[in-house]
């Protein structure tokens, strides 16, 4: 089997950790590269641990996204949808599991595989209340309000011959470099057109409408569709009502081409800082921490950083 090799490659989150911190943007891409199989207690394989852990708010948002995701593919295997309480019972039974082996930081035996949380990495005191009205608003409630919404009712209500995707990772090529995707649900309705849906458990962002501008184009040139023929909506499961609100993302040419100057301008200032851009090799003093150091607080690499 051929050596696997770090290519240069782009996301959405790869943008936001970029302009975030560039010190952990290096840790995530480049720092913790080969990790997997580096040997336990080395610089290379903490980084990689660490970089896969999550906030507890991303954790939570991690459980909703793969709570919908096997609600919806177990549809489209079966044209039948669970009820609300077996996806609920399910929700629950993960994410207890999910917390206690983070709890005794099993992550460190494997970290590819076991969920971990920076609040139990660091040890992090947070109330039972907390972590109580996490699940119940952010999970339960956000799975809750996603089943009484319109969109749901929506994807009920349309053949599973025209489903497209149920947030499957996938990539595609912009001016030469790789650009990763993962749509959370998309399908042709009834006129034709591909609606793009992307669901939230946070509050709206303007990156929010750039994700799903990059998910359009890559829409265009997955299934053969105008520009005129993709629509896109963000679905916030956060709030205070009942069911989740869908917002309209525009598609147009002008939207698209905006979202494809972010790209390019974002692209251009990582591999600018490239010390081989070809070959993508990266050098830690071409990637400094942020200023900020509350900015710190939240992130797993503190401790490599001397920032505890």
């Amino acid at each position: 089997m051929a050596d696997l090799q770090n290519e240069f490659s782009w996301s959405k989150s790869r943008h936001e950790k970029f302009a975030g911190c560039r010190r952990a943007y290096f840790d995530t891409y480049y720092g913790s590269w080969g990790g997997w199989e580096a040997a336990h207690g080395s610089d290379v394989r903490e980084l990689y641990v660490l970089k896969k852990l999550s906030s507890r708010w991303q954790w939570a948002g991690s459980v909703v996204h793969a709570s919908l995701k096997q609600l919806l593919s177990a549809a489209r295997a079966t044209g039948t949808f669970w009820s609300l309480e077996k996806l609920l019972e399910r929700t629950r039974a993960r994410a207890r599991a999910e917390w206690a082996t983070s709890r005794e930081k099993s992550y460190w035996r494997e970290a590819s595989r076991i969920v971990g949380l920076v609040e139990h990495e660091y040890g992090e005191p947070v109330p039972d209340a907390d972590w109580k009205r996490l699940y119940e608003e952010t999970i339960e409630g956000g799975l809750r309000r996603f089943w009484a919404s319109q969109t749901f009712e929506e994807i009920r209500r349309t053949p599973r011959d025209r489903w497209l995707t149920v947030d499957e990772l996938d990539s595609w090529i912009f001016e030469g470099s790789k650009i990763w995707v993962a749509i959370d649900f998309a399908y042709r309705d009834a006129d034709g057109r591909v609606q793009v849906l992307d669901w939230k458990t946070g509050r709206e962002r303007g990156v929010d409408h750039v994700q799903v501008g990059i998910y359009a184009l890559y829409a265009q040139r997955k299934w053969g569709v105008p520009p005129d023929g993709v629509v896109g909506g963000l679905v916030y499961l956060a709030g205070e009502g009942d069911a989740a609100e869908r917002v309209s993302v525009a598609a147009d040419p002008t939207a698209l081409e905006a979202c494809q100057a972010t790209m390019r301008g974002s692209i251009a200032e990582m591999r600018a800082a490239l010390v081989d851009p070809a070959r993508n090799v990266a050098r830690l003093e071409a990637f400094p921490m942020v200023e900020d150091r509350e900015v710190c607080r939240r992130c797993p690499f503190r401790r490599p950083c001397g920032r505890l």
